[in-house]
C-alpha cells in the first residue's frame, strides 16, 4: 500500500515538473522571438462597408456628361475578353495589412476602430496578458482602458484566493451580543434584578463583567487585519476599473482577436490619430515579460469643416462727424447755496471722475471737444423761482470750475511738435502734425429747476415706502408743480423723502458735443469686415457646429449649409444649397445630401458635376463615407482613371 501511494506521489511530482517546464519553454520562446500582440484595421468595419456597398437601392443609374449625353452606370464591369458586362463584386481580402485608414468626423466625434490580435503562442492557461492601447492625439497621449486576457488556471487561482478571503471574513464575529456569557449573566440578573425596573450602573458593570473580552479582542484584531489577509490570499486581484475587456481563455490553441472601438471628441485642426499597443504577461501577478510597442496604426480624420469656404463679408458703417456724449454726477451743495465745495460729502471723487473724462477728451487724437453743456437740478424745497435761480447759479459755478481746469491744462501742456490721427473724407485715418493751438472750448450752463422726474422714479423704486404711500405720492404728483412741495410736507413719509431722496435730486449733468478731427462732411459711409460672420467661420473650423450655426444662420450661404450638414440638419441644408450658385463645392455638398437621402442618381450626377470642374473633389469623396459608398457601388473610380470627367 505504501509503495502504491509513493508511486502516485512520484507521478504527480513528475506531471507538475513537466507542466512547469512546459510553461518555461513557452516563456523562453516568447522572450527569444520578442513576441507581441498586433494591431490591425477593423475587419468588422470593413465588412460593414462592403455590405452597404452591395445593398444599394438601384443596380443601374444614368447621369449626363458635359455634352448632355446619358451615361449608364451599373454595378458591373466590362469583360475585355467577351465584351459583355459581368457582375461586379467586392472580393474580400484574406488579410488586412494597411497601417492607416481615413475616417470621417460626424457631430464632433470620430470612432477609432481597430482589431487587437493575440497569437496562440502568447497564451497560456497560467498567464494573464494585460494589453494597453494608447492614442497619440496632437501633443497629448491618451491611455485607453485595458484589454485583459486571462488564462483559465490563472482565473481559478484568483477565485480560490477570493474564496479563502471570504471564508476568513465569515469567521469574524461582528455581532457584539455573541461575546456575552449569557448563562452567568442570567443567573446574576435573577439574583439582583428581581425588584428593579430599570437598567442602571450596576447592571452595566455586570454586562461588562460577563463579556468575553479576549474573544472580542481576537475578532476585532482579525477585522483590523483583513486588508493584510486579503493580500496573503489574493495574490492577483481581479481588475474591475479601467478595463474594456477581461476575457477568460478556455483554450489557448487559437489566436484571439478583439475589435476595440473608442469614440473620440475631435479638436480644432485635428488631422491624425495614432494608436500604439503595449502590454505584459503576468503569472500570479508577477510580470514575466514586457511586450515591445507595436508599430503605430494611423487614422486620418476628415471633417466637413475642411470644406468651409473662406468668405469675407463686410458691413457698411456710417461715420458721423458730430458725436455726443452724456454723463451725470451727484454734487452736494449746502442748502440755499451754489458755491462748489470739493470737501463736501462725496464731491471730491465725483469731480475727479468728471475732470478725468474732460481731460481725456482734451488729449484725444480722434475727437475735438466743441462744447460742454452743464445743467443743474434742485430738490423741491423752496419756491419754483428760487430753485430756478439757484440751479442757474450752481450750473454756472460748476462750469466756471471746469473751465479753469481746461485752461490750466492747456497752459501747462508742452507745445512741442506732436502728431495726431485724423479721419479723411472716405473714413480712413491719417497721421499728421498736431495743430498749434486748439479752438476755445465753450462751457454752457443751464438751469433745469426742480427734479420732479427723478424723484418720481426714486419713489417708485424705493423699498421703504408702502404701496399705499406710493399711491398717495402719485396723487400729489397730479397737482401743479408749485403746490406739490406743500402737499408733500403733510404726508407722514415726507421726512424719509427729505432725508434720503432729496439729496440725490441735486445733480449736475454734462453733455459733450464732439467732432472728428479733420472731417469736413457730416457723414462718411465706410465698409469694414463683418466680425460676427468671421467669428462664426472660426467656430465652424473649430468644429463647434452648434455655436457656428447660431451665428451663421441669418447669412444662409455655403458655410451655413455646411454647419447644418455637420449637425445632420439635412432638410435645412438642402433648402439653403438650392439658393446658391452651382459651384463645385455646392454640387459636392448636394451629392452628400442626396446620398444621405438614398437618392443615388441625383447624388452621382451632382458628384460628377463637382469633380468635372474641380478634380480634387473626387479624392475628397473617398474621405466622406456617403460619397465613398457611391464610388465603390458604381465604380466611379473607373471613370476617374479613364479621364472622363
Amino acid at each position: 500500500m505504501r509503495a502504491k501511494t509513493g508511486t502516485i506521489g512520484i507521478m504527480l511530482l513528475v506531471l507538475a515538473l513537466a507542466w512547469a517546464c512546459g510553461g518555461s519553454a513557452k516563456l523562453r520562446q516568447v522572450r527569444r522571438q520578442e513576441m507581441q500582440a498586433s494591431l490591425g484595421l477593423s475587419r468588422g468595419e470593413l465588412e460593414e462597408e462592403r455590405r452597404i456597398v452591395r445593398t444599394g437601392t438601384r443596380d443601374t443609374i444614368t447621369y449626363r456628361d458635359p455634352e448632355g449625353r446619358e451615361v449608364i452606370l451599373m454595378k458591373a464591369v466590362l469583360d475585355e475578353d467577351t465584351g459583355e458586362m459581368v457582375a461586379h463584386e467586392v472580393i474580400d481580402a484574406a488579410v488586412i495589412t494597411a497601417r492607416f485608414r481615413n475616417i470621417a468626423e460626424r457631430l464632433g466625434t470620430v470612432d477609432i476602430r481597430f482589431d487587437i490580435h493575440v497569437p496562440a503562442a502568447m497564451q497560456d492557461s497560467r498567464w494573464q496578458l494585460r494589453l494597453s492601447p494608447r492614442l497619440y492625439v496632437q501633443a497629448d497621449t491618451l491611455t485607453l482602458p485595458e484589454v485583459i486576457v486571462t488564462g483559465a488556471d490563472y482565473r481559478k487561482e484568483q477565485l480560490r484566493g477570493y474564496r479563502m478571503y471570504e471564508r476568513y471574513l465569515r469567521s469574524i464575529i461582528t455581532d457584539s451580543t455573541r461575546f456575552v456569557d449569557w448563562r452567568n449573566l442570567r443567573i446574576w440578573i435573577e439574583r439582583n434584578l428581581t425588584d428593579k425596573e430599570s437598567f442602571g450602573p450596576d447592571e452595566q458593570a455586570a454586562l461588562l463583567h460577563y463579556t468575553r473580552k479576549m474573544l472580542k479582542r481576537y475578532h476585532r484584531r482579525k477585522w483590523e487585519e483583513r486588508d493584510k489577509v486579503f493580500s496573503q490570499y489574493v495574490h492577483s486581484p481581479i481588475i474591475t476599473e479601467g478595463v474594456r475587456l477581461d476575457t477568460v481563455l478556455e483554450s489557448t490553441d487559437e489566436d484571439l482577436q478583439y475589435e476595440y472601438v473608442q469614440t473620440l471628441r475631435t479638436r480644432p485642426r485635428l488631422k491624425k490619430v495614432e494608436v500604439v499597443l503595449s502590454g505584459a504577461i503576468y503569472e500570479d501577478d508577477v510580470k514575466l515579460y514586457t511586450m515591445p510597442d507595436t508599430p503605430p496604426l494611423a487614422f486620418y480624420i476628415s471633417s466637413l469643416s475642411d470644406l468651409a469656404s473662406p468668405i469675407e463679408r463686410y458691413v457698411k458703417k456710417v461715420v458721423e462727424r458730430r458725436v455726443t456724449g452724456h454723463t451725470s454726477c451727484e454734487l452736494a451743495f449746502r442748502s440755499g447755496r451754489w458755491e462748489l465745495d470739493e470737501d463736501l460729502s462725496g464731491n471730491r471723487s465725483e469731480m475727479a471722475r468728471i475732470r478725468k473724462q474732460i481731460l481725456e477728451l482734451e488729449g484725444s487724437e480722434t475727437f475735438l471737444t466743441d462744447s460742454i453743456v452743464i445743467e443743474a437740478f434742485a430738490s423741491p424745497e423752496g419756491s419754483l423761482q428760487a430753485n430756478a435761480l439757484l440751479t442757474k447759479r450752481r450750473a454756472a459755478s460748476v462750469a466756471g470750475h471746469f473751465r479753469e481746469v481746461v485752461s490750466h491744462y492747456r497752459d501747462s501742456a508742452a507745445r512741442s511738435a506732436g502728431f495726431r490721427v485724423s479721419v479723411r473724407e472716405d473714413g480712413s485715418e491719417a497721421i499728421g502734425p498736431a495743430p498749434a493751438a486748439a479752438p476755445a472750448l465753450r462751457f454752457l450752463s443751464r438751469s433745469r429747476g426742480e427734479n420732479w422726474t427723478l424723484l418720481e422714479r426714486l419713489v417708485e423704486a424705493d423699498t421703504c415706502l408702502t404701496p399705499a404711500q406710493k399711491t398717495a405720492f402719485q396723487a400729489v404728483m397730479a397737482l401743479p408743480a408749485g403746490k406739490r412741495e406743500k402737499a408733500l410736507k403733510e404726508q407722514p413719509y415726507y421726512p424719509h423723502l427729505r432725508q434720503n431722496l432729496y439729496p440725490r435730486l441735486r445733480r449736475v449733468t454734462f453733455d459733450f458735443y464732439l467732432s472728428r478731427r479733420g472731417m469736413v462732411k457730416d457723414t462718411v459711409h465706410t465698409t469694414e469686415p463683418d466680425t460676427v460672420y468671421r467669428r462664426g467661420l472660426e467656430l465652424l473650423r473649430e468644429r463647434d457646429y452648434t455655436s457656428a450655426l447660431e451665428i451663421l444662420r441669418p447669412y444662409r450661404d455655403l458655410n451655413t449649409a455646411l454647419a447644418c450638414l455637420a449637425l445632420e440638419l439635412n432638410a435645412s441644408a438642402l433648402n439653403i444649397l438650392r439658393e446658391q450658385p452651382r459651384t463645385p463645392q455646392v454640387n459636392y455638398l448636394m451629392a452628400l445630401l442626396h446620398a444621405r437621402r438614398q437618392e443615388d442618381a441625383l447624388a452621382v450626377q451632382c458628384f460628377m458635376d463637382a469633380c468635372r470642374e474641380e478634380r480634387s473633389l473626387f479624392f475628397r469623396g473617398n474621405l466622406d463615407p456617403e460619397i465613398h459608398v457611391l464610388v465603390e457601388r458604381y465604380g466611379l473610380d473607373r471613370d476617374n482613371k479613364n479621364e472622363s470627367f
